[in-house]
């Protein structure tokens, strides 16, 4: 019998463990230079339950309105990141949405996220060249 609860609560404590976190909620973009942002809408991906997918929710103009012409709203940005516990996240990948490559397709960089409060931090990097950014939480 102690035994038994010993299993059950390693097979508990184990479960626990195996659950991911995934960031939820809209959070903003820092500003270009031109003043423009983004509404990034985090959940899980659609693929894997357990990793973190962000959408583009919303495209926003420098005066604070909503860009209604924009052709990125509805696209993923952020998507496959894995927790790694205490609100940090990795092996994932993020479109930079302002730069294409030379050859005009999506400029997609090795990614990992930490969030802290509201405060969501992304960067990304492909080989040497990387950016961050700390996104802030609106709702």
């Amino acid at each position: 019998m102690k035994t038994f609860f010993i299993s059950i609560i390693t097979l508990l404590f184990f479960s626990a463990e195996l659950k991911a976190e995934v960031v939820t909620g809209t959070f903003q973009t820092e500003k270009s230079d031109e003043g423009n942002y983004l509404h990034v809408k985090f959940g899980a991906c659609s693929k894997d339950k357990s990793k973190t997918c962000g959408t583009i929710n919303g495209s926003f103009t420098s005066n604070g309105s909503k860009n209604k012409n924009s052709k990125i709203t509805g696209q993923l940005i952020v998507w496959d990141m894995i927790s790694k516990g205490d609100g940090q996240y990795a092996n994932g990948k993020i479109w930079d949405p302002s730069s294409n490559n030379d050859d005009g397709s999506k400029k997609i960089y090795n990614s990992k996220m930490s969030l802290s409060g509201n405060t969501l931090s992304v960067s990304g990097c492909i080989l040497i060249f990387c950016k961050a950014q700390n996104w802030t939480k609106v709702n």
